[in-house]
């Protein structure tokens, strides 16, 4: 499905993290092998956007890049041409 995309205009791939979302979904390498498939069918830019409250903000953004700095040491980011942004809400 996702190959479908004729868009000129696609670059990001944004995957939407909540407050009540645990970043150990990011430990799984079955994630980044169905991300690197994608990327083969589709280039795009890996976008982290955190939807939380201000005062949970930045407790989690540090969690957040604490883990995909994990993820960057274990090259399972080794496909994408830059490395991902995170956002805030």
């Amino acid at each position: 499905m996702f190959s479908t995309i004729t868009s000129p205009v696609f670059s990001e791939l944004v995957i939407v993290l909540t407050e009540r979302c645990s970043f150990h979904f990011l430990r799984d390498p079955s994630l980044f092998e169905t991300l690197r498939m994608m990327n083969e069918a589709l280039p795009f830019k890996l976008v982290f956007l955190l939807k939380t409250s201000e005062v949970s903000r930045g407790k989690a953004r540090r969690e957040l890049v604490e883990a995909l700095e994990s993820v960057t040491v274990n090259c399972f980011l080794d496909f994408l041409e830059s490395p991902p942004t995170v956002r805030c809400e």
